[in-house]
């Protein structure tokens, strides 16, 4: 080890301890984060306001549609008399089965395509 001391690096030390004048700057970083976070959680809690309020108005009508959905996708494509072949078969015997099988062929398909 040596004691000896560089003097310029000793000056640039001593140019660096020089205090920051305090010009507020966090407090109006800190005001400005403190008023996104609250422009958020009003923003959310009427988002959540708005879903709930469209909840008790379409509730009839969106049960209905989904009803007449779920109906129409789980609808056999092909009649089968025996039991345990349309239980086994049952996924892929029904324009969802169809749908689904579609849309993972297209996002292997993507996923190919992409890579």
């Amino acid at each position: 080890m040596n004691d000896e001391r560089d003097p310029l690096l000793e000056s640039l030390f001593a140019q660096a301890r020089v205090e920051v004048q305090a010009n507020d700057f966090d407090e109006k970083v800190m005001a400005k984060v403190e008023r996104r976070r609250r422009n958020v959680l009003i923003g959310r809690v009427g988002l959540v306001a708005l879903l709930i309020l469209f909840e008790f108005l379409l509730s009839a009508p969106l049960q209905n549609s989904v009803g007449m959905a779920v109906e129409t996708l789980s609808a056999s494509l092909i009649e089968i008399s025996n039991e345990w072949l349309a239980v086994f078969v049952a996924p892929l015997n029904s324009i969802a089965g169809i749908l689904g099988m579609l849309l993972l062929g297209l996002h292997a398909l993507y996923r190919r395509i992409v890579r």
